[in-house]
């Protein structure tokens, strides 16, 4: 069997399918643990969000662009920019546990 139908599952997406430029974010947190009396102690930790303040855009539209036919344009951010900080955030806090 031969033709576009047979061969399109082996490449990995439909005919005229376009992706999206992703979304990654590097986060990192460093503790520290203080012992005050016997089993409790005072934590102190810091945390970083999106430490290379890399931006969240969204997918490409769907209508072609004036420059040309095959020119598809990203216009906007990321889908989950409601919901998270897309910029780079910094975090300093401390509990005492007992």
């Amino acid at each position: 069997m031969t033709g576009y139908p047979a061969v399109a599952p082996f490449f990995g997406s439909p005919k005229n399918d376009v992706s999206g430029p992703g979304n990654w974010k590097l986060n990192a947190s460093l503790f520290k643990d203080f012992r005050t009396w016997h089993e409790q102690y005072l934590e102190f930790r810091a945390d970083a969000f999106n430490i290379l303040n890399h931006p969240s855009l969204g997918n490409p539209g769907s209508t072609s662009t004036n420059i040309g036919a095959n020119v598809v344009a990203i216009t906007g951010t990321g889908s989950n920019q409601n919901l998270t900080i897309d910029a780079r955030f910094f975090q300093l806090s401390g509990k005492y546990v007992f």
